[in-house]
C-alpha cells in the first residue's frame, strides 16, 4: 500500500478539527494549521469524555459528527457574543469611535502586522511542505506504510489502539481498563486517533507518526509568527524557522526507533503552546482581552492533554519569562515589582524541584550514557539521540548555533524580554540534558518530569533555539539598512537552506532512523518479531475459533494476536503483569493440576480462561532477546508438554490448544 493516502488521512485528522474550530471561533492566528493539532487534542478528549457519558462508541463516524456539532456550536455561540457586543457599542456614543478600532470580531490576538492573504497562504504552503519532506525521509527505508515496528512501546500502543477500537471507548480513565485491570488515568488520544483511521492498526499508527513528524514544521513557523515582532521580513523568517526544525532529530529518533508516540504528540502540541505563554504575558500591544487569554489557556491544556510531560517543558518557559520580565523591570527602574516578580521565579522552581522529588521520584526510569558529561553535552548541542546507529555530526546544526548566539547577542543588547527568556530557556534545557547524567538526588528531581531523558527534553531546546535563530536573522537582515539588502543576512538565509535541504535527503540522518525499528534491526535492536511470526500470528488468529484466548510470554509477540488479529491474549502488553490474576498465571501456570496448585491460581485460570499457548523458540524469542524481563512470564515457559495438543506450526512458531487443568 503506497503510503501518501494513509498519512494523508492522519495528517486531516490531526489538524482539521482544531482547525475548523479556530475559524469557527474567528481566533485570529497567524497560521492556523500549526494551532490546530492542540485544539484537536483538546476536541478529541471532550468527545471521549462526553461518548462514554452518553453510551456514544467512538467510531470515525461518531468523531466526524460530534466534532461537527462542536464547531457549530462554536460557530454559533460566537455570532451570539458579537451581535451582543454590536449592541452594546451602539449604546454609546462616546465609546464606539474609540472601540471600533481595537475591538475585533474575533477571539485571536491583536496582530501588529497583518500579512496578506496570499503571504500567510505561501508561508503555511512552505512549512507544511517542509513537514511533507520530513516525513517522505522518514518513511524511506521504513518498508512501507505496513511495517511493524519493533521496538517495546510500540506493541503497548498498537494494543492500546486496537483495544480503543474494539471497546469504543476512548475515556482517559476506562479506555485502557482492560490492559490495567482498572481504571486508570493514560494519555490516550495518540492511540484514540489511530483507532478511529480506516485502516488496519499497524497502518493506522505509522500513518498518525508520519503525520505527526510532518506537523512540527507547521507548529513550529507558527510559535514563531506568534511572538516575533512586525517586520517586512517577518513571514520570510517564519517560512525558515519551519525548515530549521527538520534539522532536529530527537523526535523523529523517539517516534521512529523508540516507539514513544504520545510524546511525540505532545512535542507537535509544544511550539504553540510555547508560543501561547508568551503571549498571555506580552504587554507591548496591551493585555490580552478575556476571550484571547481564554483561548490561549485552552491551547496550554490541549498541549497537557496531549502528554503530561510536555506540560513541564511549557512550565519552564513561563517561569523563565517571569523571571526575565523582573530583571528587565529592575533595570527599568521598577525595582520592588521586578524583584516580586523574580522570587516567585525562584519560589516556583524551588516548589518544582521539591513537587518532582516527593512525588515524581518513580520516573527516573532512563539510564544514563556511558560517555563522559562532555562528551554528552556535545550530543546534547547538536541533538543527536542516544542511539549509537546515528552520528553526531556538527554540520547540520553549525548554521543554527552561529544564528542563535548571534540572536542572543542582539536580543540582550536591546533588553528584549521574549529574547532573553529564550536565551534562559536554551540556557536551561542544556543544563536539564545534561543533569540527566547526574546521578544526584537534585539532578534526578530535575530530570524526573522527563522521565530522566534528554530526548523528552530536547524538544524545549528545539524550540529557544529556533527563536533565536529568527532573531538572528532579523538583526542580519536588518544591519544593511533601508535601501540595500543585507549580504549577510543573504548569506546566513542561503546557508540555512542549503543546510536543510541536504540534511533531508543524508542517509544517516532522517532515512537511516526510518529504518532502525522497521527493517534495519541488526544496527539497532533485535526485533520483538519478524516478518516470519507475524504471518503465523495473523494466519493462526483468523483459525482460531471465536471466543479464543491466548497465553505466552508477551516478549514472544503474542501481543500482536490482539492488536492484529483481533483475538484476546492474557498479556496483552509486553509490560509486567497489571493485575494479581495475571501475576499468578505468569508465575505459576505450570503448576495447575499438580499438587502444588493454589485455590487463587485455579480461580485465576478460570477468571481469564486461556485456551491456547503460543510458543517462540526463534533467535529472536523473549527469553534469548530479554532474558531478564522474559523471567516474569517463567510459569508460562514451564507449562508440560502433556498439558498442550498442537494446533498449527511454521519452523520456531508454534500455537497449542491448552489444558487449563483446574
Amino acid at each position: 500500500m503506497s503510503s501518501v493516502l494513509p498519512v494523508l488521512c492522519g495528517a486531516v485528522l490531526l489538524g482539521a478539527p482544531g482547525y475548523l474550530m479556530l475559524c469557527a471561533l474567528d481566533v485570529r492566528l497567524r497560521l492556523r494549521w500549526g494551532w490546530a493539532p492542540a485544539v484537536t487534542v483538546l476536541l478529541t478528549v471532550v468527545l471521549g469524555a462526553l461518548f462514554r457519558v452518553l453510551g456514544i462508541r467512538r467510531t470515525l463516524l461518531s468523531a466526524v459528527i460530534g466534532i461537527v456539532l462542536l464547531v457549530a456550536l462554536a460557530a454559533v455561540v460566537r455570532l451570539a457574543l458579537q451581535r451582543r457586543t454590536a449592541r452594546r457599542l451602539t449604546t454609546s456614543t462616546s465609546t464606539s469611535t474609540s472601540t471600533s478600532t481595537s475591538t475585533s470580531t474575533g477571539v485571536g490576538v491583536p496582530a501588529p502586522q497583518d500579512w496578506s492573504r496570499g503571504t500567510a497562504a505561501a508561508v503555511t504552503g512552505a512549512s507544511i511542505l517542509s513537514g511533507a519532506l520530513v516525513a517522505a525521509s522518514a518513511a524511506r527505508r521504513m518498508g512501507g506504510i505496513s511495517t511493524l515496528n519493533g521496538s517495546f512501546d510500540s506493541f503497548f500502543h498498537l494494543s492500546a489502539a486496537a483495544f480503543i477500537r474494539e471497546r469504543g471507548d476512548a475515556s482517559f480513565t476506562t479506555a485502557l481498563s482492560d490492559i490495567y485491570g482498572e481504571p486508570t488515568f493514560y494519555p490516550v488520544v495518540f492511540d484514540d486517533l489511530v483507532a478511529i483511521l480506516p485502516f488496519d492498526v499497524i497502518t493506522a499508527a505509522n500513518a498518525m507518526m508520519l503525520a505527526m513528524l510532518a506537523a512540527i514544521p507547521p507548529a513550529v513557523a507558527a510559535m514563531v509568527a506568534g511572538v516575533s515582532r512586525p517586520a517586512r521580513s517577518a513571514p520570510l523568517l517564519v517560512a525558515l524557522s519551519a525548515s530549521a526544525a527538520t534539522l532536529f532529530l530527537s523526535t523523529p529518533a523517539m517516534a521512529l526507533v523508540m516507539g514513544l508516540w504520545p510524546i511525540v504528540l505532545g512535542v507537535v502540541c509544544l511550539p504553540p503552546a510555547i508560543a501561547a505563554v508568551l503571549m498571555l504575558t506580552d504587554r507591548r500591544h496591551g493585555a490580552p482581552g478575556v476571550g484571547t487569554a481564554a483561548g490561549l489557556v485552552l491551547i496550554v491544556i490541549g498541549t497537557a492533554l496531549a502528554h503530561p510531560s510536555v506540560l513541564f517543558s511549557v512550565a519552564v518557559v513561563a517561569g523563565l519569562r517571569l523571571l526575565a520580565g523582573g530583571i528587565e523591570r529592575m533595570l527599568g527602574g521598577g525595582r520592588l515589582r521586578g524583584l516580586i516578580e523574580v522570587c516567585a521565579a525562584l519560589a516556583a522552581a524551588v516548589l518544582f524541584v521539591a513537587g518532582s522529588h516527593v512525588l515524581l521520584s518513580g520516573m527516573a526510569l532512563t539510564k544514563p550514557s556511558l560517555d563522559g558529561v562532555g562528551s554528552v553535552l556535545g550530543e546534547i548541542l547538536l541533538d543527536s539521540p542516544r542511539i549509537p546507529a546515528v552520528p553526531a555530526l556538527l554540520w547540520p546544526m553549525a548554521a543554527l548555533w552561529i544564528l542563535a548566539m548571534i540572536g542572543a547577542a542582539a536580543a540582550v543588547r536591546s533588553r528584549e524580554v521574549l529574547g532573553a527568556t529564550a536565551v534562559l530557556g536554551l540556557l536551561a534545557s542544556l543544563m536539564l540534558g545534561v543533569a540527566t547524567q547526574i546521578d544526584h538526588p537534585l539532578a534526578v528531581a530535575l530530570v524526573n518530569p522527563w522521565y530522566g531523558a534528554r530526548e523528552r527534553i530536547a524538544p524545549l531546546m528545539m524550540c529557544m533555539l529556533v527563536l533565536l535563530m529568527a532573531r538572528g536573522l532579523l538583526a542580519l537582515l536588518e544591519s544593511g539598512g533601508r535601501r540595500r539588502r543585507s549580504l549577510p543576512g543573504a548569506l546566513a538565509v542561503g546557508a540555512v537552506v542549503v543546510t536543510v535541504l541536504i540534511a533531508l535527503v543524508t542517509p544517516q540522518r532522517l532515512p537511516l532512523m526510518g529504518s532502525l525499528a522497521y527493517t534495519a534491526y541488526g544496527v539497532q535492536l533485535t526485533p520483538y518479531v519478524t516478518s516470519e511470526e507475524r504471518s503465523f500470528i495473523e494466519r493462526t488468529a483468523q483459525e482460531l475459533p471465536e471466543g479464543s484466548v491466548v497465553l505466552a510470554d508477551p516478549l514472544d509477540g503474542a501481543t500482536l494476536y490482539w492488536s492484529v488479529g483481533g483475538v484476546e491474549t492474557v498479556f496483552p502488553t509486553m509490560s509486567r503483569p497489571l493485575t494479581r490474576e495475571k501475576t499468578l498465571i505468569a508465575h505459576y501456570a505450570h503448576r495447575a493440576g499438580t499438587d502444588e496448585a493454589s485455590v487463587e491460581l485455579c480461580r485465576a485460570l478460570e477468571s481469564v480462561g486461556p485456551t491456547h499457548l503460543y510458543r517462540d523458540t526463534s533467535e529472536a524469542s523473549g527469553q534469548r532477546i530479554n532474558p531478564e524481563d522474559s523471567e516474569r512470564w517463567r510459569g508460562v515457559h514451564d507449562i508440560p508438554e502433556s498439558r498442550l495438543t498442537l494446533v498449527d506450526a511454521s519452523g520456531p512458531y508454534a500455537l497449542y490448544e491448552l489444558d487449563p487443568a483446574c
